[in-house]
């Protein structure tokens, strides 16, 4: 009886190692199907589909308007804004006033980028 009790249990042991090796094999070749399926019909299924992009050119036209309006928005006028100031020999802080560059600075970047 023991001998045959011990077949038994290496008998349900082998069984039970070929029938995991034979789900897992199953399972590995159900995986690369799908990997194989998705590369043929030319998706993936990991990465949202790209945005279509856009031509330089129009890309590099729609930037240059938004430099225009945003130069025409800005104010002719010189303006001015008051910066840290300055602290002299005695200790005395003297106010610093500096002129606002942004309309030249836009100016600048359109003569770089658009001309």
């Amino acid at each position: 009886m023991p001998i045959s009790k011990r077949c038994l249990v290496a008998g349900l042991v082998a069984l039970g190692c070929a029938s995991a090796a034979l789900a897992q094999r199953a399972s590995t070749e159900g995986a690369a199907s799908a990997i194989s399926d998705a590369v043929q019909g030319g998706t993936n299924p990991y990465r949202p589909p790209s945005a279509a992009t856009q031509d330089p050119e129009e890309a590099a036209r729609a930037k240059c308007e938004e430099l225009k309006e945003q130069y025409n928005a800005t104010s002719k006028r010189r303006s001015y804004h008051s910066a840290p100031g300055t602290q002299n020999a005695q200790g005395r802080t003297i106010p610093k006033i500096e002129r606002d560059k942004t309309r030249k600075q836009l100016q600048q970047a359109y003569r770089d980028n658009c001309t």
